[in-house]
C-alpha cells in the first residue's frame, strides 16, 4: 500500500477535526504520521479521545514519552485553534523525551500539508504556533501560576514527569482551571511514584482520573522477542533481552523467565514478591514499591557487618592494589590513606593536620616500596597541594574529587556515587575491614545514603544521583569520614577503570618520564600517559588543566 499523499493527509485531517471518535488520534498517528503504534501508544491515544483526565504510569520503554509526543501533536492540529501546554518535573527530560520527538513529527509530516504553518519557535519558551490563538509550547515547573487560566477554544495539559518532586499538587490545581469544558484534557505522565505522600498518589485515588498502568514486562519488542506477537519490533522500545539484564543486575538473582518475572512483579498475583529491588517494580513492572522493597543503597548494613566478622587476609603478592588519599582540610581534620589490597582493606596512614608537606614525606616512606598502582588523591580546594606534590613522587596518581564528573558518566552524576556502589560491590563480594572508625562511618553511609535517578541531557539519560553528601555523613556522625571517602578512593581508582593496567613490577622514581625500569612502550607507560590525559581532563573541567 502506498503512502497517502499530501491532499489526502490534508482530507484525513479535515475529517478528523469534525469527529468525536474514540479512534480519531490513533487515524491521525496511524494515516497522516504514517506511524506503527505499539498497543501501549494506542492506548494512550484512545484514552486522550475519550476522557479529560488521564494518569499514565509505567515502567521505563514501553514507549509512552513517543506516545505522549504523538498525543500532543494529534490533539493540536485536530482541533483547530487549540491550546497545548506541557511542562516536567524534569525540564531536560520533557525536552529530550516529548518535545524533539514531537518537533521532528512536526517538520516531517505536518508542514507539508499547509504553508501557513510555521516553523517551530525555540526562543524563550519552546513553542510551534500555528496561528495568533493556535499554538503549543512548554512552561516551566518552577511556577504552577504558569499552567493556570488558559481558555482556548480546546486546551490540553501535560505533565510530563509527574512523579517527580517539582510537581505538587498546586501543578495539578492550577492546571486544572485550566480545563473548562468536556472538550478539554489533561494528561499527567509518570513513572511508578516511591510511596503514598507523592502528588500522584493522589491522583490514583481519584475518581475523576483515570488510571493507565504499563509494565515493561508487555512492552511490544519484549513480546516479540518472546515469540508471542508475530511482528517487527519498534525502534525507541526496550527488549527483553535489557530486561532480562536489569533483573539480573538489579535483584541479584537469575533471570527467571519472563512469566515468572511478571507473576512475581504483579500485585494482585498470588507469587507477588515484596523484596525486589525498588528500581525493579518502578522501572519495569511500572507499580509502586511495596514498604518492604530493597531501595537502591550503594552500601548495604549486611555487606558492611559480613565485611567487619570476615577473617582479614594476608594480601597476596600480586594482589590488584588501589589507595585513596583524603587530604585534611584545617589542622582540625585528618589526612587519611587507605588501600584495598586484594579482599583486604588498611588504613595505612592517618595524621591530623594540614602540613601537608611533612604528610608528603610521610606517605613517601609509607607507600615507598610498594610497586606502582593507582592512587587516588582528593584534590579539591587545599588537597591540590598534596595531590602535585605525590604526583612527583609516584606513577598513577589520579587527581580526585567527590563532585567530578565519573569515569561511567553515563550511568552517575559524579564521582562520589560511582565511588560509592564499587565500594558498596567491594564489600558484597568479599572484601574485608578491620577498622572500627571506618566500620561506623560505613554503617552511617549505609542507613542515610540511597540513589535516586537525575536526567541529565548532557549524558543522555538518567544518572544515579545520592541522597546524602559527605557533608550530611559529616554532621550525623560529629566528624568528617575521612576513613570512608579513603577507602572509597581506593577501590575508585582501582575498579573503576582509570587505573587499569598498572605494571605489576616496582618501578623506582625518578629517571625517565615513566620511571626507572619501565619501558616506554610498555603497558605501564601507556598507563602513565593515560592516567596523565585523565589528570589534564579533570583539571580542565573545573577551569584550572592540570599539568
Amino acid at each position: 500500500m502506498s503512502a497517502p499523499s499530501p491532499q489526502e493527509r490534508v482530507q484525513t485531517v479535515a475529517e478528523l477535526a469534525n469527529s468525536d471518535a474514540d479512534d480519531r488520534y490513533i487515524r491521525f498517528a496511524e494515516e497522516v504520521l504514517g506511524q506503527r503504534l505499539a498497543a501501549q501508544q494506542r492506548e494512550i491515544l484512545r484514552a486522550l479521545a475519550t476522557n479529560q483526565r488521564n494518569v499514565i504510569m509505567s515502567g521505563n520503554g514501553p514507549g509512552k514519552s513517543y506516545g505522549v509526543a504523538l498525543a500532543k501533536l494529534a490533539f493540536l492540529v485536530c482541533n483547530p485553534r487549540s491550546t497545548v501546554m506541557g511542562t516536567s518535573g524534569s525540564y531536560s527530560q520533557y525536552t529530550d523525551a516529548v518535545w524533539r520527538p514531537l518537533k521532528q513529527l512536526y517538520k516531517r509530516c505536518i508542514m507539508p500539508l499547509d504553508p501557513s504553518f510555521s516553523e517551530p519557535n525555540d526562543s524563550g519558551q519552546p513553542s510551534i504556533e500555528l496561528g495568533d490563538d493556535w499554538f503549543a509550547k512548554v512552561v516551566s515547573p518552577r511556577d504552577p501560576g504558569d499552567l493556570e487560566g488558559r481558555h482556548g477554544a480546546d486546551v490540553c495539559v501535560v505533565i510530563e514527569e509527574a512523579d517527580k518532586k517539582y510537581i505538587t499538587a498546586e501543578h495539578f490545581d492550577s492546571a486544572g482551571s485550566s480545563v473548562t469544558d468536556a472538550n478539554d484534557r489533561m494528561l499527567a505522565i509518570c513513572n511508578p511514584p516511591r510511596d503514598e505522600s507523592n502528588a500522584v498518589a493522589d491522583l490514583l485515588d481519584s475518581s475523576r482520573w483515570n488510571t493507565i498502568q504499563f509494565s515493561t514486562l508487555n512492552a511490544h519488542n519484549v513480546r516479540v522477542d518472546a515469540g508471542e506477537l508475530d511482528a517487527e519490533t519498534i525502534p525507541g522500545i526496550t527488549s527483553l533481552d535489557t530486561v532480562r539484564d536489569d533483573w539480573s543486575a538489579w535483584n541479584a538473582e537469575p533471570w527467571p523467565g519472563l512469566e515468572r518475572a511478571r507473576d512475581v512483579t504483579d500485585p494482585a498475583s498470588d507469587a507477588f514478591r515484596e523484596d525486589l529491588d525498588e528500581r525493579w517494580y518502578r522501572r519495569r513492572g511500572g507499580v509502586m514499591p511495596p514498604a518492604r522493597s530493597a531501595a537502591w543503597r550503594p552500601v548495604e548494613k549486611s555487606a558492611v557487618m559480613a565485611a567487619w566478622n570476615r577473617q582479614h587476609p594476608e594480601p597476596l603478592e600480586d594482589a590488584p592494589l588501589g589507595t585513596g588519599v583524603d587530604v585534611a582540610r584545617s589542622g582540625a581534620d585528618f589526612t587519611v590513606a587507605a588501600s584495598a589490597h586484594g579482599e583486604r582493606a588498611d588504613l595505612r596512614f592517618a595524621e591530623a593536620g594540614d602540613d601537608h608537606t611533612a604528610q608528603r614525606d610521610a606517605l613517601q616512606d609509607e607507600y615507598r616500596e610498594d610497586r606502582p598502582h593507582p592512587m587516588a588523591v582528593d584534590a579539591i580546594g587545599e588537597g591540590s597541594g598534596l595531590a602535585d606534590m605525590l604526583a612527583e613522587l609516584f606513577d598513577g596518581v589520579v587527581r580526585f574529587g567527590n563532585g567530578n564528573e565519573p569515569v561511567a558518566s553515563a550511568t552517575y552524576y559524579s564521582c562520589w556515587e560511582e565511588g560509592l556502589e564499587l565500594l558498596g560491590d567491594w564489600l558484597a563480594s568479599g572484601g574485608s575491614i578491620n577498622d572500627a572508625d571506618l566500620k561506623e562511618e560505613l554503617l552511617m553511609a549505609s542507613r542515610m545514603v540511597a540513589f535516586d535517578e537525575r536526567h541529565l541531557a548532557s549524558r543522555g539519560g538518567e544518572v544515579a544521583k545520592a541522597t546524602a553528601s559527605k557533608s550530611d555523613l559529616k554532621e550525623r556522625l560529629g566528624r568528617s569520614p575521612d576513613r570512608l571517602d579513603a577507602l572509597l578512593m581506593a577501590v575508585w581508582a582501582r575498579e573503576s577503570g582509570v587505573g587499569a593496567g598498572v605494571p605489576t613490577a616496582t618501578a623506582s622514581v625518578g629517571g625517565s618520564d615513566y620511571g626507572d625500569g619501565v619501558d616506554p612502550n610498555s603497558d605501564g607507560a601507556a598507563l602513565t600517559d593515560a592516567v596523565r590525559e585523565y589528570q589534564r581532563r579533570q583539571g580542565a573541567a573545573r577551569g584550572n588543566p592540570y599539568k
